[in-house]
């Protein structure tokens, strides 16, 4: 009776647990491993080229981490021309250095086998058990790895296409991003807020995708929309009015004060500073009446030539020195190699601060072909000083292309904003030196240290 049983279990199909289930591409990748390799990278460049591929490989990501962990578990030495990386762990190993349960670790060396990405080599009996090191001259038991060498050409045919993929990903967006621009300036120009408003919504979608198709699908939407503006824009206008509406009855209900301000009205009940270019008194009698009339009448007349070229600029011919940049932005400090920084060198520190801040690569070279490179600079540097104290600028793309918008339309006063910092500087400075702390470690501007004027 006991013959026979043994007898059973020998005719019986090799159904036993532990054994595994060698499948065609398993034996297709053992017999690959007695060819020529046609590439032997080292293991570097095998890391990193997993890395970059982990969502795109034939396997799960997380197959992909298994095999990125036994890849780096490896010597350097065994992916040389005349050694082979192996992993001699058994499953406890594994699991240890992996997190995963064994019937998830078993899932993934099954699909990395099934890839021809690794060849396990199991013992005489077939079953994996526990894996060790054996002599010389005895089968080694573990995963092979070498068949990595034999996947090298076709990973980097996929890191190619990958790279061609994102390559055509980001000349979408960037699109995208430039008729966007388009397309909001012609429908506040027509007044079109739903026009506005699918804008916004195609560039939130253009944030969430990352495949190709979608992004094809978005563009085409934008142009759709900027081709519509552009005919209704281009199309005669047959409105007999084109003055601006007034509303007659707001402006009798409400004093002035309290009437919509526009940017020709200027700022009401300021007592921020501003610098003139130059002010000229002329004192006058008090019974020269008759001068003063005259005085008045030239004055209308020469009233449009006294623009300066400080009128036009943001700053309105404020000078900073670059030691009160770096007072009033402490983000800075650490951008600059120098205590005293050229103007050149500041700029290239708020170049990298506005990426540090939320303000986008598109956003800044708009900035400085508007702005110009200096006061690009100096607005992102504003923006900065206002974060850090405790200011909340929710969208702050947004609110730094608000302040180029300002900046075309001369309605942007940079200098105000420089007055405010250095008062509050000036009061963080006073503080400390009530409490008790030392003016070394709070430096303060000296005249007599004063750097060039930016």
């Amino acid at each position: 009776m006991e013959h026979s049983a043994q007898t059973q279990r020998a005719q019986a199909p090799c159904t036993r647990r532990g054994r595994r289930r060698i499948s065609e591409a398993m034996l297709a990748a053992r017999d690959e491993l007695t060819t020529p390799v046609p590439a032997e990278p080292g293991k570097r460049d095998m890391l990193n080229m997993l890395k970059s591929l982990r969502g795109v490989l034939p396997v799960s990501r997380g197959a992909a981490s298994t095999l990125i962990i036994m890849v780096e578990k490896t010597s350097p030495d065994a992916w040389t021309a005349l050694e082979t990386p192996f992993i001699y762990a058994h499953n406890t190993t594994l699991m240890s250095w992996t997190g995963l349960s064994r019937s998830t670790l078993q899932r993934h060396i099954r699909e990395l086998a099934d890839a021809r990405l690794l060849v396990p080599q199991d013992g005489r009996n077939g079953q994996r058990g526990r894996r060790w090191q054996t002599e010389e001259g005895q089968t080694q038991v573990g995963f092979n790895l070498a068949s990595l060498r034999y996947r090298w050409p076709d990973l980097l045919a996929l890191s190619a296409e990958q790279r061609r993929l994102r390559q055509r990903v980001s000349f979408l967006r960037d699109n995208i991003a430039s008729l966007n621009d388009t397309v909001r300036a012609q429908a506040e120009t027509l007044g079109l807020e739903p026009i506005l408003e699918q804008a916004a919504a195609i560039m939130r979608s253009r944030l969430r995708t990352a495949q190709v198709k979608p992004l094809e699908d978005l563009y085409r939407e934008m142009l759709a929309l900027s081709a519509a503006l552009t005919e209704q824009l281009a199309a005669p206008d047959l409105r007999p009015d084109h003055a601006p509406v007034e509303n007659d009855a707001f402006s009798t209900l409400y004093p002035v004060e309290m009437r919509p301000m526009g940017p020709q009205n200027g700022a009401l009940y300021t007592d921020t500073k501003n610098i003139q270019s130059s002010k000229k008194v002329d004192h006058v009698a008090a019974d020269g009446g008759d001068r003063i009339e005259h005085m008045r009448r030239e004055g209308q007349g020469s009233e449009l030539n006294r623009s300066s070229v400080y009128d036009r600029t943001a700053l309105r011919g404020f000078k900073g020195t670059a030691t009160f940049y770096l007072e009033i932005c402490t983000s800075l400090r650490d951008l600059c190699s120098t205590g005293r920084p050229s103007a050149e060198q500041l700029i290239d520190a708020a170049e990298y601060l506005s990426g540090q801040v939320g303000v986008s690569c598109h956003a800044w070279s708009q900035a400085c072909v508007v702005l110009g490179r200096l006061q690009a600079a100096v607005a992102v540097i504003v923006m900065a000083s206002r974060l850090e104290r405790g200011a909340v600028i929710r969208f702050r793309d947004a609110y730094f292309r608000s302040l180029i918008e300002r900046g075309a339309r001369n309605t942007l006063f940079l200098d105000r904003s420089l007055y405010a910092l250095r008062d509050h500087r000036t009061r963080e400075v006073g503080m400390l030196a009530e409490a008790g702390v030392s003016l070394s470690v709070v430096s303060v501007q000296s005249p007599k240290t004063r750097a060039a004027w930016i």
